[in-house]
Parts: structure tokens; C-alpha cells; sequence
């Protein structure tokens, strides 16, 4: 579809009455049209159907997205475009990548929300789609979102463009941004990973993983914040979740902090995204390789007094939040508490803290895939580090 193309649908009528005399026989006598009868010269609106692009002039973008060739890529859990709109309908255009074809249960996983309520929940298995947001004769000023549910690892949905007719002369404009942003830096967690399973023998399935349901987002909601998310199932520190001890070093968090995402490596603006708090949930994974050793405990603190370093240099302004432990993972928290304190005193940045958040209660609220949160834990976690950010504040 071209970009920036505008046709006129239907064209504004003027009507306009013979306002003069008219002649009557042979002789110049004139006839005065009864002044009832003069119909003023109106004009209708013009309805004009337009191809925008998906740009920063058209619309807000949320979380960590990336621009390539023409199309607007949601690259990371909750990324997502919003604008308001004026018009008889709205169409997004939709484009997948090789993820499409993956199995069902392993493709994007997107939202579409009309003034704040979901109006589709699907997933992208074609390689393009168009989405019909609303269509009527009548014009209707609306807030529209589209947002990325599932993590960056297993797709993503991309914007070719947007469809829209209207009677307006300028019929899109981006959302206004929120007081307060908050970027959430974070594991399978984060991600929303089996949020929305029953069974805690699922595997990985971005049909049953929605970041709405996350801690994430849940917390921004709490507080209006603008939410960014980086998160990827399975990424830590020093290691990714290990299933023999041994380090994985290609599920490594830190190296991929400054890109908009894994697979999506163009470096990412701070300077143009900043966020008045950031949340490191890392650690989980971490677990499975430190396993109580002290030696790789160590060198996971020192890790992660690193990554703490990397984080304030590109957020000089934000407060840090450094949390762990709603999986049983406790036992590591002191080497991230040991981190912290150690950055604290030598810095003197007093605008770092942490907190062990409580273990989820799986007896009572259940779990989701791998003993992983479910919403009603999600919300809990949530609970906590809004009362968190609220002390911040």
C-alpha cells in the first residue's frame, strides 16, 4: 500500500440559489427571488480516506520499538503504538517475520485496544494482515492501541501502516505521554512467560503468555506510568537458566541492554526514552548455575554490580529498583543486596535500592507454566513494588 496517499470518497456540496433578477417577457421588468428562498451557500465536510506511517508525528510509541524499512517493529514485551483518532474508520496494517510460521502456540501474540478496552487478542500468522479497528458512516473520535503481548524471542508484529477515513483535516495524533515512566529490565517473569496456564507442565506458549497479566504492567497501571519492558524467558546475569550446572553464556541480559532487542540490535536512544525508574528483576536464572556455591555467587554479585553500573550510566536520573525471589530464589538476594551496597558506597548514589519480594504461595494461588506466576501472584508482585515506588516517590 502507497504511503502518504490521500483520495477524495466523496465531495462537499455547495448549494447555491439564483440570488438575482430574472427576466419575464420582452420588457426589463424584474422579479425579486422571495428573500425565504435564498438558500445561503453551505459547505460539507470532504471525506478523505489516508495511508499514514507509523512514526512518532502519527502516533505514540511505547516501549522499545525500531524502525526498518517503512514498517514499525514492537520489539519487546509491551511495546506498543497509541493514538487518538477522529474518523469513520481505522484499519492497522499488520506485518509478521519468519515467526509466523512457526507452530501455533509459538507465534506473536498481539492486542488491539479501543479506549482502554481489549478488542482483539490473537496471534499474527500471516505475513501480512489488516485489522479493522472500527467502520461507519457516522465519524467517532477514539484512542487506539496495538501492543506486542508476547516476548521478543518468539516474534514480533510489526506496522506497515494505518488506514483511515475521516471528515477531519488532521485525523491522528499521538497520545500524550504519562507524568511517569518506568522501564522493567527482567526474566520469564517479567515477560508474562505461562501467565495464563493451567497446567504447570506447560512449556514455552506465547498463546498462554500476555504482558498485560505481568507484574510489568500491573505496576504501571497502579501508578499511570508509561511502562518499557526488556525481558527475555530464561537470561540472567553471568548465566541463562542451566539444566546441568554449567554456565549458559548465550542467555546473557546485559549484552543485549543497549539494543532495541535480541533480534532487532539497533542501538537504543536512553537519551530520547528516559525512564524515571528502572525495575532489575535478574537473578531466577542465575540460580540454577550459583546453586549455593559461594564462588559463583561471588561472581554473580560482582556481575551484577557491573550490570547496576551499565544501568545508571545510561539512566543518570532514574531511581533503581533491584528485586528478586517470587520463585524460591531467595537464596541468592544477598549477593544482590551485597552488589547494591558495594555500588552505593562507591558512588555515593543514594538513589539505588533493593528488596526481597515475597515467594509466590502456590498452595493458594497456584502457579502457571514451570511453577511460574499466574496472574492472581502477578498482581501480588505488583502490589509490592507499587507500595515500593510509591516510598520512592
Amino acid at each position: 500500500m502507497r504511503k502518504g496517499v490521500s483520495k477524495i470518497l466523496a465531495v462537499g456540496l455547495g448549494l447555491v440559489l439564483a440570488l438575482g433578477a430574472c427576466s419575464q417577457g420582452t420588457g426589463d421588468t424584474t422579479e425579486s427571488v422571495p428573500e425565504e428562498a435564498i438558500v445561503a451557500e453551505e459547505t460539507v465536510a470532504t471525506l478523505q480516506a489516508s495511508t499514514v506511517e507509523a512514526t512518532e508525528e502519527n502516533v505514540r510509541l511505547g516501549g522499545r520499538t525500531c524502525e526498518s524499512d517503512g514498517v514499525r517493529w514492537l520489539a519487546q514485551s509491551g511495546s506498543a503504538i497509541e493514538f487518538e483518532v477522529d474518523a469513520t474508520r481505522v484499519a492497522i496494517n499488520l506485518v509478521g517475520d519468519e515467526a509466523v510460521e512457526n507452530v501455533e502456540d509459538l507465534r506473536p501474540r498481539f492486542a488491539v485496544l479501543l479506549d482502554g478496552e481489549v478488542i482483539l487478542d490473537d496471534i499474527l500468522s500471516e505475513y501480512t494482515r489488516t485489522i479493522e479497528v472500527f467502520a461507519g458512516e457516522t465519524s467517532r473520535k477514539a484512542v487506539v492501541e496495538l501492543m506486542q503481548l508476547s516476548e521478543s524471542n518468539s516474534g514480533v508484529v510489526g506496522v506497515d501502516d494505518i488506514d483511515i477515513e475521516s471528515f477531519s483535516s488532521t485525523p491522528i495524533a499521538p497520545t500524550s505521554a504519562k507524568d511517569l515512566s518506568i522501564e522493567f529490565i527482567g526474566d520469564s517473569i517479567t515477560c508474562g512467560y505461562g501467565v495464563e496456564s493451567l497446567e504447570v507442565t506447560d512449556g514455552l506458549r506465547t498463546t498462554r503468555e500476555n504482558f498485560m497479566k505481568s507484574y510489568a504492567y500491573f505496576t504501571a497501571k497502579a501508578l499511570d506510568a508509561d511502562c518499557s519492558a526488556v525481558c527475555y524467558s530464561g537470561y540472567g546475569i553471568v548465566s541463562g537458566w542451566t539444566g546441568d550446572g554449567e554456565r549458559n553464556a548465550s542467555s546473557l541480559l546485559p549484552p543485549l541492554y543497549d539494543v532495541v532487542a535480541r533480534k532487532y540490535d539497533q542501538p537504543w536512544d536512553f537519551s530520547t526514552h528516559p525512564s524515571d525508574v528502572v525495575v532489575i528483576n535478574l537473578g531466577t536464572n542465575d540460580t540454577t548455575y550459583t546453586y549455593g556455591d559461594e564462588i559463583r555467587e561471588a561472581e554473580f554479585s560482582e556481575g551484577y554490580e557491573d550490570f547496576l553500573a551499565e544501568v545508571r550510566e545510561r539512566n543518570p536520573r532514574s531511581h533503581i529498583v533491584c528485586t528478586l525471589g517470587t520463585m524460591d530464589t531467595q537464596e541468592l538476594y544477598p549477593a544482590i543486596e551485597q552488589a547494591v551496597e558495594r555500588f552505593k558506597e562507591r558512588t555515593g548514589d543514594v538513589r539505588v535500592t533493593s528488596y526481597m519480594a515475597d515467594v509466590m504461595d502456590v498452595d493458594s494461588d497456584g502457579a502457571g507454566a514451570g511453577w511460574h506466576p499466574n496472574e492472581i501472584t502477578q498482581q501480588k508482585i505488583a502490589d509490592e513494588l507499587t507500595y515500593v515506588i510509591r516510598e520512592l516517590l
